[in-house]
């Protein structure tokens, strides 16, 4: 169920990618026509905007517990989107105008995204975010067990106390 979910997330975050790139880049295409800098006028949230796509990004490639078919899902769409700019354009300029989608049409011929979709589609060929970690006791669980066993057998049982040898005693 989780690699489902991963993948139907996957598809609804590569359009945000595109949009969130193709925002920014109409924002900093229209400041270098007016002869601004990056870090001049609007500039700082269109780059804010790109900060947030690499760190998106990141956390989709780079956690070991995720489910490869998350970003599995992001790199079908950068790709398929790429190669449809590629054949038909006009369909793709059909689509209805949202922020971010003229820069976006803009980008996409250009095969800007073919690298992110590459990082994207490599967790697919980790083996290991395959399968689900075994849940158990923590490191710290087993560490703080150990420590009341130890404490258990050192002392003397009371006398008149009657507690199962298994269960640990808690202190006040």
């Amino acid at each position: 169920m989780r690699h489902f979910v991963g993948f139907l997330s996957g598809l609804i975050l590569g359009p945000v990618l595109v949009l969130v790139c193709g925002w920014a880049f109409a924002h900093l295409r229209g400041l270098h026509a007016a002869g601004l800098g990056a870090l001049q006028g609007p500039g700082p949230v269109a780059v804010a905007g790109l900060v947030g796509v690499g760190v998106l990004v990141a956390l989709l490639a780079v956690p070991p517990r995720l489910t490869p078919m998350l970003p599995f899902g992001a790199a079908l769409v950068l790709g398929a989107l790429t190669a449809l700019s590629l054949v038909r354009m006009p369909l793709l300029e059909r689509l209805p105008q949202v922020p971010g989608a003229e820069g976006a049409l803009v980008l996409l011929p250009l095969g800007v995204f073919v690298p992110l979709a590459l990082v994207l589609l490599a967790p697919l060929f980790v083996g290991g975010r395959w399968r689900r970690e075994p849940e158990g006791p923590s490191e710290e669980e087993v560490y703080f067990d150990g420590l009341y066993e130890e404490d258990d057998e050192d002392r003397a049982p009371r006398a008149g106390a009657h507690s199962a040898p298994h269960a640990p005693r808690h202190r006040a």
